[in-house]
């Protein structure tokens, strides 16, 4: 029988814990190369927080991290290396400046992000992204080893800071959410490596879970899925995390044992990976099949129950960096022949 959903409507049959009549591939950037099909979500980023960091936009973030871009990640904008705004975190208050939001004119402002979405709403589900980096804001503010100290020595002034970024990002969401009437609220905070998180359980659970499930409220009250983001091996994370409305987890690395996430979860958190290109996948001599394989490894493992989505691509190795541009092509047009194929 002949797929009849939109990608959109196929999507949030697996965020909200159906099974789909295909494997969904979860779209970072776009359009899916190799496929003719629109993505079935897209990212809205409200300007007021996030102005354009790519090549041809500025240079710093709203609190003064300066970005360059880096021409070995395909121009993505990463924080200048080595250069810090913040050196002791009880100076916070002198460095942090949130931007005055009390002339914005709302309706004004959203309905220009909104004009700038490429896909008509019917087919392609929008996934507010609410801000509320807090981990990645710290590091970004002072680096990694003064940060960590930071959370670890003076946990009062972290959470005060944390607390200040908070109803920042809070302001500007709960503006937001009504006006876009997203889909899903994306939330995100890299917070491990890919070996082991950065902070404990209970650091965690102390300093950063109070200020995500106030995020997450806004849309358990309106009946949102809640995506989040987080790199590197954080499974430890996800009991608190779906315990506040946490319903859907990328990119899921294969560092985590992602079969036993499923057994524990099961629907109720939708796995969002189970791919890497890593070793074989990234030799210069690396075959079509052999990519078209690891995507059928991948879904033949994770995605047989349901509650998954695949979500993977290579790494741009540069801006012209044309054997990339192929191997994802042949990599999402398997997720989409064999994902179509999948549920039959």
């Amino acid at each position: 029988m002949a797929a009849h959903l939109t990608p959109k409507e196929n999507l949030l049959r697996v965020l909200n814990g159906e099974i789909p009549e295909w494997v969904p591939s979860y779209s970072y950037y776009g359009p899916l190369p190799g496929v003719d099909e629109v993505p079935p979500n897209m990212g809205l980023m409200s300007s007021v927080s996030m102005p354009p960091m790519g090549p041809g936009g500025i240079r710093q973030d709203i609190w003064g991290v300066p970005y360059e871009s880096v021409e070995a990640v395909g121009g993505f904008a990463l924080p200048k290396p080595n250069y810090f705004i913040l050196d002791d975190i009880r100076k916070w208050r002198e460095v942090i400046k949130a931007p005055d939001l009390s002339d914005v004119n709302w309706e004004k402002v959203v309905k220009e992000d909104l004009e700038k979405l490429p896909y008509d709403r019917n087919e392609v589900a929008v996934f507010l992204f609410a801000g509320g980096g807090y981990f990645q804001n710290l590091m970004g503010f002072m680096g990694f080893t003064e940060g960590l100290c930071a959370m670890y020595t003076e946990p009062e002034e972290v959470k005060e800071l944390f607390a200040y970024l908070h109803k920042f990002y809070m302001e500007i969401l709960t503006n937001y959410i009504d006006i876009v009437k997203p889909d899903v609220l994306a939330m995100g905070d890299d917070t491990a490596a890919e070996r082991a998180p950065f902070v404990s359980p209970e650091m965690y659970r102390e300093l950063l879970i109070p200020f995500y499930d106030d995020i997450a409220r806004v849309a358990r009250n309106r009946g949102i899925p809640i995506n989040f983001h987080n790199c590197g091996k954080c499974e430890v994370f996800f009991n608190d995390l779906v315990r506040i409305g946490i319903n859907s987890w990328e990119p899921v690395q294969l560092s985590n044992d992602i079969h036993e996430i499923q057994k524990k979860f099961g629907r109720h958190l939708v796995i969002g990976g189970g791919w890497e290109g890593r070793g074989r996948l990234i030799a210069p001599d690396v075959t079509d099949e052999e990519i078209r394989e690891s995507v059928r490894v991948a879904l033949d493992s994770y995605a047989k129950d349901g509650g998954y989505m695949f979500a993977g691509a290579y790494t741009p190795g540069g801006l012209d960096d044309e054997r990339t541009k192929h191997w994802n092509e042949v990599l999402q047009k398997e997720v989409y022949d064999y994902g179509h194929t999948f549920y039959k």
